[in-house]
């Protein structure tokens, strides 16, 4: 059976990825994993990342409130658009329950209009790459850059010009 939002967070079954610092760490850098402070403190001393967290354990809302609390604070929406990348980036699941929280605020953000400046700005604002980049240079090797993406799933990316011709004027 399919996983429902919000299940990853309360998943006790997570188990130590790999060993030594940087299997521990993967479950921090990954934003599918990553619970932030939402590890318990069981769940830090099994996966070997208790004392690289601030000691307090927070729910998934008090995680959220102060993201939103975070995003409210940035002045102009290109930077609330990169705010909600990076929390994108670092943790997944506190960034999808933003989003669904406060839909109506954040889709003005995560689609038009700022998603168009974004894409114009996307050389001054890129930080590190997300998802799959196929461009046309790459035709005849698809298959061969699929396989280098290390999950089951990719994001498709496209060509500014083709996100903004597709925005209402």
């Amino acid at each position: 059976m399919a996983a429902t939002f919000g299940e990853a967070i309360t998943d006790s079954t997570l188990t130590r990825p790999g060993s030594g610092a940087a299997g521990s760490l993967q479950c921090l850098r990954d934003p599918l994993l990553n619970k932030g402070t939402a590890f318990s403190h069981d769940e830090r001393a099994r996966l070997g990342i208790d004392g690289l967290l601030p000691p307090r354990v927070e729910s998934l809302q008090e995680q959220a409130d102060r993201a939103l609390e975070n995003l409210r604070r940035k002045t102009n929406p290109l930077e609330k658009y990169r705010y909600l990348s990076a929390l994108q980036i670092e943790n997944e699941t506190v960034f999808y329950r933003v989003v669904l929280d406060h839909l109506e605020e954040m889709l003005p953000i995560i689609y038009t209009p700022t998603v168009g400046e974004a894409c114009i700005e996307w050389s001054r604002i890129y930080e590190r790459p997300r998802g799959l980049y196929i461009a046309a240079q790459h035709r005849g090797r698809v298959a061969e850059l699929l396989g280098n993406w290390p999950r089951s799933h990719a994001v498709l990316s496209v060509p500014a010009k083709l996100v903004l011709a597709s925005v209402p004027p």
